[in-house]
């Protein structure tokens, strides 16, 4: 029995048309357009990867500080039996770039999800309730509401029922992208520079039949090309003529491949948000840190938040006024040792963070009585108790110099 089986389910009927759609897909990344182009895919690979490496919370709104102990972040640690969470977010990433993420919630008896499931956007169709206007999603011929289906269209397009892909959205660009990957596989393909013309015209002066062309060419391409036959002398006949022609300096595109990948690699990092340099390897350590603020800012920022919005409609309506899901964009910024430990000095003297906070992030283990918060003032904790102590030592000191001040000499200048 799967886990859909344990839940009472309604059986409803569909028309030919909506059974075909859910046979062929409808919009769906793996069978449409997604980019098959060698720099599509290392922006989607990068995006995904990176906003799967996020560290997630559920924090209170009140102490802002992170329920670490909640049941959700367990759920969010763990999706499910069958995937890491490395996996699942990864295409969860992925599914929401080509469209739509609809993953399903699996709960226990007391209504709470312990269990999310990827569904393949390819086999569920959208429909309306007629009666209450909600969305209703089919899945194998089941018919499911948003108690079970979480469903986070993308933001390239949404027409009330199915998010648009950023493939189908752009997707003149893409299909450039992906001819000219097949230009330069042809081009190079067909051999760049000189190429073997062989003049058969003196063996047979009459029309040579086409069988007879193709043996010929058999014959000479398993003797003479390609890598084994390389450095095999060529064996002339008579009647039999061999001369060279260029081809690479014959169509104008051939001199112009490296400009037009160049461009089109502009265009698509622009798509994706993605910085260029980090796509073709040539960021250095004097602006990584830069181009990581960008690529955050363009590329995963409105990706998690989208993701992070929906994860909170997990959070019970009860409980939403005082709890609330967030990633964390730490583990993506990349600094050097010098900058990070200025900041984590500021941030420390300052009371931004505590000991612990800081030894976390450089994964290093917590120390003893390292949670408490300092200011400035001597470096004390942040502790009612010290703080109350301060001010009422400071205020005895004040006491006391106002008890032997002389008031001698106050009305001169």
């Amino acid at each position: 029995m799967g886990i859909f089986d344990r839940f009472k389910r309604k059986k409803i009927t569909i028309g030919i048309n909506q059974l075909a759609q859910i046979l062929r897909g409808y919009r769906s990344g793996s069978d449409g357009v997604t980019g098959k182009d060698s720099t599509s895919f290392a922006a989607v690979d990068l995006i995904c990867s990176s906003f799967a490496c996020l560290s997630g919370y559920f924090y209170s709104r009140h102490t802002r500080q992170a329920l670490k102990e909640h049941p959700l972040y367990h759920l969010l640690q763990h999706p499910n039996a069958e995937e890491t969470k490395f996996q699942f977010f990864y295409h969860c990433a992925k599914e929401y770039l080509n469209g739509d993420v609809f993953l399903y919630i699996y709960d226990n008896e007391d209504r709470e999800p312990v269990s999310l499931f990827r569904l393949n956007p390819a086999q569920v169709l959208v429909q309306r309730d007629p009666e209450t206007n909600q969305k209703r999603y089919l899945y194998n011929g089941i018919s499911y509401g948003r108690d079970k289906i979480l469903h986070i269209p993308s933001r390239y397009g949404y027409n009330g029922l199915r998010g648009n892909s950023i493939f189908n959205e752009c997707l003149s660009i893409f299909n450039q992208a992906t001819e000219l990957d097949q230009y330069i596989n042809n081009f190079f393909n067909n051999a760049i520079g000189n190429r073997i013309v062989i003049d058969i015209s003196k063996e047979y002066e009459n029309d040579v039949p086409q069988e007879k062309i193709d043996e010929i060419k058999r014959l000479f391409i398993e003797n003479y090309s390609g890598i084994n036959n390389a450095g095999k002398p060529l064996i002339k006949h008579d009647q039999i003529e061999y001369s060279t022609i260029q081809t690479d300096m014959k169509d104008n595109r051939a001199t112009q491949l490296v400009e037009n990948r160049q461009f089109q690699e502009k265009e698509i990092a622009k798509l994706f948000g993605v910085p260029l340099p980090l796509l073709n390897g040539a960021a250095t350590g004097a602006d990584l840190e830069s181009l990581y603020t960008i690529f955050i800012e363009t590329a995963i920022r409105p990706l998690a938040t989208s993701i992070e919005q929906a994860l909170n409609q997990l959070i019970p309506y009860r409980d939403r006024e005082a709890i609330y899901f967030e990633f964390s964009y730490n583990s993506l910024m990349k600094t050097s040792l010098m900058t990070r430990i200025d900041t984590y000095t500021k941030e420390l003297t300052n009371g931004m963070l505590s000991i612990n906070e800081v030894r976390q992030r450089e994964n290093l283990p917590e120390v003893e009585a390292g949670n408490y918060h300092f200011f400035p003032a001597n470096m004390m904790p942040v502790k009612e108790d010290i703080i109350q102590a301060y001010m009422a030592k400071s205020k005895e000191v004040q006491q006391t110099i106002d008890s032997n001040h002389a008031p001698q000499g106050d009305d001169k200048v």
